[in-house]
């Protein structure tokens, strides 16, 4: 599952001075302004637990930005803090209720609660949105609360529904073919993990995935060479240690 970032990024503020005169004191919003680009760097290089500290302060500072509360919202989602990320989201929500993208990140983390009814009413409203500017992150939510409800032939309608708004989406390639091939449809499980694999060459899983589709295919020359790739990729990997698997059971 993809999960949506947009962060409003805001020039510093330089401090002047004027003739002997002390330097002006920071302003709260300047100081919120800093503490949030913090804590966007310190969460884009992956460190969500210093940013947490940051943004939550941008938060106290100017509480009237939805957009430090988004922020601090998806902090709290990748360190599984998910009651404090619906909390920050719906705030966000409630302050800008045409905010769309903090919406798809509330349908996220409801969906991540399993409170699945909660996640499909807000995407669907996020889908009556004709202004909406990306609908293809909606669709794949929504394909992934059919999955978790066994609903896959609804799952694979949005998924597709995804891909015509945006053919170079990844994760929903990977994630029809994984479909395709509970379903016993090889050939379109190969076409849609040859695109992911295609998009994300260095994605061993995609790799892994489409070796798996060639062998159930009987496909074992392709499934061989693509299942040696993801050795090649990531040789310690549970990838490598499948594809190493299947290469010896097709050596028998």
């Amino acid at each position: 599952m993809r999960i949506v970032r947009v962060f409003m990024w805001t020039a510093p503020v330089a401090l002047l001075l004027v003739g002997c005169a002390p330097p002006p004191r920071t302003q709260p919003v300047e100081m919120a302004s800093t503490r949030y680009e913090l804590g966007v760097a310190y969460f884009d290089a992956g460190n969500y637990r210093r940013a947490i500290p940051e943004l939550a302060r941008a938060v106290e500072l100017k509480p009237s930005n939805p957009e430090y509360r988004n922020a601090l919202g998806m902090a709290f989602m990748f360190t599984r803090k998910l009651d404090e990320a619906i909390k920050m989201l719906e705030e966000a929500v409630e302050i800008d209720p045409k905010f769309s993208q903090a919406k798809n990140n509330l349908a996220s983390a409801y969906m991540l609660k399993g409170e699945l009814e909660k996640a499909r009413v807000l995407l669907l409203e996020l889908l009556d949105n004709i202004f909406y500017p990306t609908p293809h992150f909606a669709y794949f939510n929504l394909a992934k609360i059919f999955e978790r409800q066994g609903k896959v032939d609804k799952a694979i309608e949005e998924y597709r529904h995804a891909l015509d708004i945006e053919r170079n989406y990844v994760e929903a390639h990977n994630n029809l073919g994984v479909l395709y091939l509970q379903q016993g449809n090889t050939g379109l499980a190969i076409y849609e993990f040859f695109e992911a694999t295609r998009l994300s060459p260095k994605a061993v899983v995609y790799h892994r995935n489409l070796g798996a589709a060639y062998f159930r295919a009987g496909k074992h020359e392709e499934a061989r060479e693509v299942l040696q790739r993801v050795i090649e990729l990531e040789p310690n990997s549970r990838s490598a240690e499948y594809a190493r698997k299947v290469l010896k059971e097709l050596k028998r």
